[in-house]
């Protein structure tokens, strides 16, 4: 599949992160603001970058061109959108750590 033009909507699907819930977004149609050529497992490719989620960019050569279909049969006319979580750190001042208070920076 050729590369999408700019402003061409295409299909991402939906990430969402444990450790860094700030960036999970929910998938479906997504408006292309970016390309960028690179390399990945040795070979040359395209990677895309949407409007929806714009801190991430995805390799569209290897994989999401090849998964358009399906992403289609999965989200239809539905837009994709971000769906932050606040991310924090995993251990603070004054969390109990092996029955220890812990003191001192946050841990991420």
């Amino acid at each position: 599949m050729d590369d999408p033009k700019i402003g061409q909507k295409i299909y991402i699907d939906s990430h969402f992160y444990i450790s860094h819930g700030s960036d999970d977004v929910v998938g479906g149609l997504s408006t292309v603001t970016k390309i960028t050529k690179g390399i990945s497992g040795g070979e040359k490719c395209s990677f895309v970058t949407v409007k929806e989620h714009p801190d991430h960019s995805y390799n569209w050569t290897q994989m999401l061109s090849k998964e358009q279909n399906e992403l289609k049969k999965k989200f239809g006319n539905k837009d994709a959108q971000t769906h932050p979580d606040i991310d924090a750190p995993w251990i603070e001042e004054g969390d109990i750590v092996n029955g220890v208070v812990y003191h001192g920076d946050p841990i991420w």
